[in-house]
């Protein structure tokens, strides 16, 4: 299932049940260490209260008032002990019935707790302990019946274990409800969604958990991304209607108001008896109808121009000008090849991916291509990120064109303003420029070019 609150979901019980094991495993490991280590110190105090209830004479040991205490006279009564001389077994206690306890060999002030089988099937702590008495190396073995608080530890094992169970069982229900509530609040997400679909909203609230912020302010920025770019689409559109209208207008006029002429200048085969004077007539109009069908012929050619210029890829890729950079250059070379155009360019280390790539190729392609037709042979162009801020992006574009004063500088920015009407275009590129400039909140200086003398476009974006 691929559902996020599932997944958490089985996660965090796999890690509840995996917890609960392991406090299961270190809690009877625990109170097992705990019980053993009890008995085996009570255990000690009775292998001293034996060895000093024991006396040597004449090598070999003996109770001193020739009894043993009366719990390892009791047959099988769970408390055993063995007295051994060099390791060999001397006394055993009546308890053991014709039986014997596990010796292993022990050296002077040794000490060995360790769990048995003993007689009748009983499980055993015993306590094995080294010494040297009289000049004999004597060892006590001393073991006593683990069978009551085998059966203790188990009740409580049993106890913990339902009382573990059941707290288990709820902590998975209370973790569901916390899922299930904190799931509920993207719901706001999702219906803010379909009002942005239906047109009740302009973007989304960010009134949203921290985790899912970050998504909701990009999906904002995209949303506002998107709003401006269909405003300058829009702009776009009515520049290039608006510089149509005027060239197809003269033409409708011309082609419905001499049709005459027109056919008699268009067709080879015109009639000898039309006079000077109409063909004259006629010759002038057809050179103005060429020259707005080479007008209308330039818009198209400049749309198609920042169209190449945009080239491949998403529109919402971050521009990467280490790779876009020069493929744009390639582009500009290619659209004035017949000129021996030397473009150079530098981009900072420092600098990475930043804008939107279809703005920051249509910028960058309209100051390359407004440099192109005013650049006598050279064009520079840097990208560099200022030391003073390190969230901003210089971009730097100059050539070596003819020098401008400040009052045309001041003019260049205006819509539809061209400072030589013999180059093609229609004084739009910079005013494009501007508008995405505002748009990422920057800042644009134009002034003359210090290192080539031409213009100097100096742009700084606040991208990051």
């Amino acid at each position: 299932m691929n559902s996020l609150e599932h997944r958490l979901h089985v996660g965090l019980s796999l890690s509840l049940l995996l917890l609960f094991g392991l406090l299961w495993f270190l809690g009877q490991k625990s109170m097992n260490d705990l019980s053993h280590e009890l008995v085996g110190s009570r255990l000690e105090h009775d292998v001293e209260s034996l060895l000093a209830a024991l006396e040597v004479r004449s090598g070999s040991v003996h109770f001193k008032n020739g009894k043993m205490p009366l719990i390892y006279q009791q047959p099988l009564s769970g408390h055993y002990f063995v007295v051994s001389i060099n390791n060999t077994p001397v006394i055993h206690s009546r308890s053991l019935w014709d039986q014997s306890l596990t010796i292993p060999p022990l050296s002077t002030g040794e000490r060995i707790l360790k769990v048995y089988n003993g007689p009748a099937n009983q499980e055993l702590l015993q306590i094995n302990m080294g010494f040297n008495k009289g000049g004999l190396n004597l060892s006590i073995a001393l073991a006593e019946d683990l069978t009551g608080i085998n059966a203790q530890q188990m009740k409580f094992k049993r106890y913990f274990f339902m009382l573990s169970f059941l707290g288990l069982i709820l902590l998975l229900f209370i973790q569901r409800i916390i899922l299930r509530l904190s799931f509920k609040r993207l719901e706001s997400v999702c219906s803010d969604i379909e009002c942005l679909e239906e047109g009740g909203l302009l973007k989304l609230s960010e009134n949203v958990p921290a985790e899912i912020l970050p998504l909701v302010q990009e999906v904002n920025h995209l949303l506002n991304l998107l709003e401006k770019r269909l405003e300058r689409s829009r702009n776009a559109l009515g520049n290039l209607s608006h510089a149509l209208k005027s060239p197809l207008n003269l033409l409708f006029q011309y082609f419905y108001h001499h049709p005459d002429e027109t056919n008699s200048t268009l067709n080879s085969n015109a009639s000898d008896k039309t006079n000077a004077s109409d063909k004259s007539n006629a010759d002038e109009n057809t050179v103005d109808a060429k020259k707005q069908l080479q007008r209308i012929n330039q818009l198209i050619n400049r749309e198609l121009k920042r169209a190449r210029l945009a080239g491949k890829g998403g529109s919402t890729q971050r521009f990467n000008p280490a790779n876009e950079l020069p493929e744009l250059i390639a582009v500009i070379k290619q659209i004035y090849s017949h000129r021996d155009l030397t473009i150079n360019y530098h981009i900072d280390d420092t600098v990475t991916a930043f804008g939107d790539r279809e703005d920051m190729l249509e910028m960058i392609g309209n100051l390359l291509d407004n440099a192109g037709k005013w650049a006598n042979n050279e064009i520079n162009i840097s990208i560099i990120c200022p030391d003073s801020a390190q969230d901003s992006i210089k971009i730097i574009i100059e050539d070596d064109g003819q020098s401008i004063d400040q009052e045309q500088l001041e003019s260049l920015t205006q819509r539809g303003v061209r400072l030589d009407e013999s180059i093609d275009g229609h004084g739009l590129g910079l005013s494009i420029v501007k508008d995405i400039v505002k748009l990422y909140s920057g800042t644009i200086v134009l002034k003359q070019s210090s290192a080539l003398g031409g213009l100097q476009i100096l742009i700084t974006l606040d991208v990051y």
